[in-house]
């Protein structure tokens, strides 16, 4: 028998939705519904909500770790700002501690000193014992995260977690370091 998460209490919807209409949003503009393939509630706010810049750190604070959709684009992009900040801190104290663990932190590269974001995976892959190329590959897209299809042995998956621990450290500090992942799609690299 599969675990799956539990549904919350019709109650806890309620809950949500008042304190975010103690945020200043306007009843009937914002949805807070549990989706089931999500398995999780999602908070999806309209134009009709009122939402502005002045309560979206109380949206953020009253959503807590639930999904929350913007219709409007300009608002999109600042709530996940807000909310990247916000973790900021607990991303860099975790991901510093895994680097610790795995005893890559000392010589960790730093993005300003490596002309392309391909030099600078290449780093961070060998930083965690991996093959340069292994996990980061060129497209015509752009830099890309490709990882191993099927199993595993322990040490390439620590060595999988050092690098996601990698890319989190580096993304907490803030670098400018930009590649997209792949998933089980077929890819072909560029020659």
């Amino acid at each position: 028998m599969i675990d799956m998460p539990q549904v919350p209490p019709p109650a806890y919807e309620q809950v949500l939705t008042q304190k975010l209409l103690q945020c200043g949003l306007r009843n009937g503009g914002f949805t807070v519904k549990y989706e089931d393939e999500l398995q999780s509630i999602e908070i999806v706010i309209d134009k009709e909500a009122g939402a502005s810049a002045e309560n979206l750190e109380c949206i953020r604070q009253a959503a807590g770790h639930e999904i929350v959709t913007f219709k409007e684009p300009e608002f999109r992009q600042v709530y996940q700002d807000r909310v990247f900040e916000a973790l900021k801190p607990t991303m860099l104290a975790d991901s510093r501690a895994e680097l610790l663990k795995y005893g890559v932190l000392d010589g960790f590269p730093e993005r300003s000193k490596f002309g392309s974001d391909k030099l600078f995976a290449e780093a961070l892959e060998r930083q965690c014992g991996m093959k340069p190329g292994s996990f980061f590959v060129q497209s015509q897209l752009g830099l890309i995260g490709q990882p191993k299809l099927g199993r595993q042995n322990k040490a390439d998956e620590d060595r999988m977690s050092c690098l996601m621990a990698a890319i989190m450290y580096v993304s907490a500090k803030g670098e400018d370091f930009k590649f997209g992942f792949i998933g089980n799609e077929a890819f072909a690299p560029e020659k």
